[in-house]
Formats: C-alpha cells, structure tokens, sequence
C-alpha cells in the first residue's frame, strides 16, 4: 500500500528549491525580469484583490464564528487544565459545559 511520508523535512524542500532555480537558469529563465513583468504584476494584484475580497465578503465571518467556538470550548480550557497541571493540580473535567455565542 502507498503512504505519502509527512516527514520530508524543511533541507530537502530548499535542496529542491535550488536545483530548480538551476534547472531555469540552465535554459535562460530570469525570474527577477518575470517577476517585473507589468502583466506579472497586474496578475498578483488581481490575485490579491479577488482572495481578499472572497475573505472578507464571503470567509471571514463563518470562520471567525468557528475560531471564537473553538477558543471558547477547546483552547482555554486546556490552557486552564494544562496550567493547573503544570501548577501540580488536576485536570478540571467535571466542569459544566460551557455555552455555545449567541449569533447575533
């Protein structure tokens, strides 16, 4: 069975990095020319305006909602419950379970 290793590591990912640049260099790509190209740039602008536009008109509030839900239920709680181990105390699991935010 195939499993893809999560594990590549951060020098093999610059390792390839450099031998691609090579590999463009070797048949006459000048990438600082690319990235300087006006239609180049007009493109990035335009990528930058549509992913900003889907975050904020489309994205941010349903995932802000969720990030909120899991702050409140999940990551303080454990922050509290790792202090309070930390501290030589005992995890609090017996706690009442806290409220969903109102949406408004």
């Amino acid at each position: 069975m195939y499993t893809i290793n999560k594990k590549q590591g951060l020098v093999k990912m610059i390792i390839v990095i450099v031998i691609a640049l090579l590999i463009l260099s070797y048949y006459g790509f000048d990438l600082e020319q690319l990235v300087k190209n006006p239609t180049t740039q007009k493109n990035f602008n335009y990528l930058e305006k549509t992913v900003l536009y889907i975050w904020q008109n489309v994205l941010k509030t349903p995932i802000m909602y969720v990030w909120n839900i899991f702050v409140d239920l999940i990551w303080q709680p454990a922050l509290q419950n790792l202090t309070n181990i930390k501290n030589g105390g005992n995890a609090s699991f017996n706690v009442p379970n806290p409220q969903l935010p109102q949406t408004r």
